[in-house]
C-alpha cells in the first residue's frame, strides 16, 4: 500500500543521515532553536543517523587518521556563518566524559584501562559511529517544539517533482514523502551496494568490509596489496594485527611479533612513492593565515579570465608551492626567535609592507631556498634503481626519514609544515574549484595528479603506522613489490599472479596467490546500478562532470548545492552534498572541526538558506 504524506508546514527531507546529514539536521535545529518556525523534517536512511560507514563493530586496529580533538558534530560560532546554540563534546571530549582510555598498544580503548585519551590521539574509528550515534540522538532531543522529525528507516529510490513546486520523494517501502526540498546525502553510496564480481576469483577489487573481504587469503599464501594509502595499511593491519601478531616496542623502534596465521604481503603502488605519515600535533602548535594562497587572489585571478574558468597550473599552482615555501621559512624563523605567534606576525607584517614575492626572495637570501623541489610531483621523477634491493633501501629510508619529521611535529618540523598548508588551507583551494571552477584541462590534472599527490602527502597513515610498516618489513612479513609501475600479469589457469619491474636496472618479478586493491575508487553515480543516483540520472534530473573529461565524474551542482540536469537547467529544490559532487567542489569526505570554518556546515546552511530563506538566517 502506498503513503503520502503531505506536508502541513515547510517540509525537508534529507535522503542519507551519516556525518553530513547530521551536519544539514544541526544546522536546521540551530536555526529553528534560535528563530522558530513550523518545519516537518524527513530523515530517510535505513540505517540508524550519525555513523555512515564509520561502524561500531569494526575492530580497533582501524583507526582514523585524524586526532580525536579535531572531529566534532557540533558547530560553535567560529565553524559557522549561522547561530550556533547547540553545545556539544568533541569525540575527545566525550571519550574523556566516559572514561574510555587507550592502551599501551596506542588502538586498544576500554573503559578505565589504559592512558587517559589525549586530544592528539588517533582512535578506532568504531568510536566515531558510537559517537555520532549519540550525537545525533543528541541533536534531535534538541529539536524545539516547531520542529517535527520523522525518521524512515527505509532507502528512497526515487525523487521526482510534484504538484505546487515540490518533490516528492518514493521509499522502498511505498511512502511518499512530499516535501518542498530534498537534500541528497548519500554519501560513499557505492559501497552500499554490493560489490561487482571480480574477473579473477583471487583478486579482491574492493576490500571492505574488513576483515571479511580478505578471508579467502590463507596463512601462508602471498598476497600482493597494490597501494601505500590509508586503505593499504588498513588491509596489511587487519592481515597482521587483526590475525594475532603484535607490534611491541624494541631498541631499533618498534617489533613485530608474528602470529603465525599472517600471508606474505608485497607492497605496491604505481608511483613507487611512500605516503608520509601525519604529524604529531602539539597542543600549542599555531595555525596561521595564509599570506600567498588567499580567497581574494583567487578571485583576482578570475576576474582576469573572459570565463571566469581558472588555469590551475598557471593562476593556482604558484600560489601554492609559494604558500608552501613561507610555510617552511616562517617554521625556521620561530624555532629560531622562539616565538611561532611572533614569526607569524613578522611574515604577515612583510607580506602586508612589500608582499609575499619581496618576503620569499628575503627567506631565500637568509637560508637559502627550501627543500620542496618536485614535491608536488605525483612520481619518483624517472628515478631508476639498480635493483630490488636498492629500491627496497630507498624506500624504507624515505619512510624512516619522514617519521623523523612526523615525531619532530607540525611547529617544530619545517617540512611538515610546508606540507600542512595543503590542509590548513583546503578551504582555498574550495574557491578555485567551485563554480565557474577550472578548465576541462585544469579539472583533469586537479582531480587526477595533484588530489593524488595531497593525499600521499597530507592525509596518510598514523606516524605510528608507518614505524610499523618498517617493522613489518623488517620481520619479513611485508617486501616491497618490484619497484613503480609494476606489470601485473593475471593468472593462466591456476598459476600465480606475477608482478614484473618497470623501473629496475635488472629486472625482478615477485609471484603472488591473490591481489588487493587496496583504495577505495568510487564510480561515477550515474553507474551504480539500483542507486537513487543512479535512477536520478537515467531520468536526467541530474548529470555528472565526466563529460567534461578525466577524473572528476561527480555531480554537476551550482555553488548553493542545487542539481543540474541534463540540459543545463538547475534543479531549485533538489540539493546535493557531499561525496558525490566532488569535482564541483573539493574534499567533501570529512567530519568538521571544532573551533574552524567547516566548509561542510556553511555548505549545509547555505543550501538551506536558499531553500528555506524565511527560516534560515545566515550572519554573513
Amino acid at each position: 500500500m502506498v503513503t503520502s504524506i503531505r506536508p502541513s508546514a515547510t517540509t525537508v527531507a534529507i535522503i542519507g543521515m551519516g556525518s553530513r546529514g547530521l551536519g544539514l539536521l544541526e544546522r536546521l535545529v540551530a536555526h529553528c532553536l534560535t528563530r522558530p518556525a513550523p518545519v516537518t523534517v524527513h530523515l530517510v536512511d535505513p540505517q540508524p543517523p550519525g555513523p555512515g560507514f564509520h561502524l561500531a563493530d569494526q575492530p580497533d586496529h582501524l583507526l582514523l587518521n585524524t586526532v580525536c580533538s579535531q572531529l566534532t558534530a557540533f558547530a560553535d560560532e567560529r565553524m559557522v556563518e549561522g547561530p550556533a546554540p547547540l553545545s556539544g563534546p568533541s569525540l575527545a571530549e566525550w571519550c574523556q566524559e566516559r572514561d574510555l582510555r587507550l592502551a599501551d598498544d596506542g588502538r586498544t580503548v576500554r573503559v578505565g584501562e589504559g592512558h587517559r585519551i589525549r586530544p592528539n590521539d588517533f582512535l578506532p574509528r568504531r568510536l566515531l559511529g558510537e559517537y555520532l550515534a549519540w550525537a545525533a540522538e543528541a541533536v534531535v532531543a534538541a529539536a524545539p517544539d516547531c520542529l517535527t522529525v520523522v525518521p524512515h528507516r527505509c532507502e528512497a529510490v526515487d525523487v521526482q517533482p510534484g504538484p505546487a513546486g515540490t518533490e516528492v520523494v518514493e521509499l522502498a517501502d511505498g511512502t511518499l514523502v512530499d516535501a518542498d526540498a530534498v537534500f541528497v546525502t548519500v554519501g560513499h553510496h557505492s559501497l552500499y551496494r554490493p560489490a561487482a564480481p571480480a574477473a579473477e576469483p583471487r583478486l579482491i577489487t574492493r576490500p571492505y568490509p574488513l576483515p571479511e573481504a580478505l578471508d579467502g587469503i590463507a596463512p601462508g599464501e602471498r598476497v600482493a596489496v597494490l597501494g601505500m594509502g590509508l586503505t593499504a595499511m588498513d588491509v596489511i593491519a587487519s592481515l597482521t594485527l587483526g590475525r594475532g601478531g603484535r607490534h611491541e616496542p624494541h631498541a631499533s623502534g618498534t617489533r613485530y611479533v608474528p602470529s603465525g596465521r599472517e600471508p606474505g604481503i608485497v607492497l605496491a603502488n604505481r608511483s613507487g612513492l611512500p605516503s608520509r605519515s601525519r604529524p604529531y600535533l602539539a597542543p600549542d602548535r599555531v595555525r596561521c593565515a595564509p599570506l600567498a594562497l588567499t580567497a581574494d587572489a583567487v578571485a583576482r585571478l578570475r576576474s582576469r579570465r573572459a570565463d571566469g574558468r581558472l588555469d590551475f597550473a598557471a593562476d593556482v599552482l604558484p600560489l601554492v608551492e609559494a604558500e608552501m615555501e613561507l610555510a617552511y621559512h616562517r617554521t625556521v624563523r620561530a624555532r629560531e626567535c622562539g616565538d611561532p605567534a611572533a614569526a607569524d606576525r613578522e611574515f604577515a607584517e612583510r607580506v602586508r609592507e612589500a608582499g609575499y614575492e619581496t618576503l620569499l626572495e628575503e627567506c631565500r637570501d637568509r637560508w637559502g631556498p627550501a627543500p620542496l623541489d618536485g614535491i608536488l610531483s605525483a612520481a619518483a621523477a624517472g628515478r631508476q634503481w639498480a635493483d630490488h634491493d636498492a629500491y627496497t633501501r630507498w624506500f624504507t629510508g624515505e619512510v624512516a626519514a619522514d617519521l623523523v619529521e612526523a615525531r619532530a611535529g607540525l611547529g617544530v618540523s619545517p617540512l611538515k609544515e610546508a606540507l600542512e598548508v595543503l590542509r590548513d588551507h583546503r578551504d582555498v583551494l574550495r574557491t578555485a574549484v567551485d563554480a565557474p571552477g577550472l578548465d576541462d584541462a585544469s579539472l583533469a590534472r586537479f582531480f587526477g595528479e595533484f588530489s593524488t599527490t595531497v593525499n600521499r602527502l597530507v592525509i596518510g597513515p598514523q606516524l605510528d603506522r608507518s614505524a610499523e610498516l618498517l617493522a613489518l618489513v623488517e620481520a619479513g612479513v611485508v617486501r616491497l613489490g618490484p619497484g613503480p609501475r609494476p606489470k601485473v600479469i593475471a593468472p593462466a589457469g591456476q598459476g600465480p599472479w606475477i608482478l614484473e619491474s618497470t623501473a629496475l636496472l635488472r629486472p625482478a618479478s615477485v609471484e603472488a596467490d591473490h591481489v588487493v586493491h587496496a583504495h577505495v575508487h568510487e564510480p561515477s553515480p550515474a553507474r551504480v546500478p539500483g542507486s537513487l543516483l543512479a535512477t536520478l540520472a537515467a531520468a536526467g534530473r541530474i548529470r555528472t562532470l565526466g563529460s567534461r573529461g578525466g577524473p572528476a565524474h561527480g555531480l554537476a551542482v551550482t555553488r548553493e548545492g542545487q542539481g543540474i540536469d541534463l540540459a543545463g537547467n538547475t534543479q531549485p529544490r533538489l540539493f546535493f552534498l557531499g561525496p558525490h559532487t566532488e569535482g564541483s567542489s573539493y574534499y567533501n569526505h570529512y567530519v568538521p572541526s571544532p573551533g574552524l570554518p567547516s566548509r561542510a556546515l556553511m555548505d549545509a546552511e547555505l543550501a538551506l538558506s536558499t531553500s528555506l530563506p524565511s527560516v534560515i538566517t545566515r550572519k554573513r
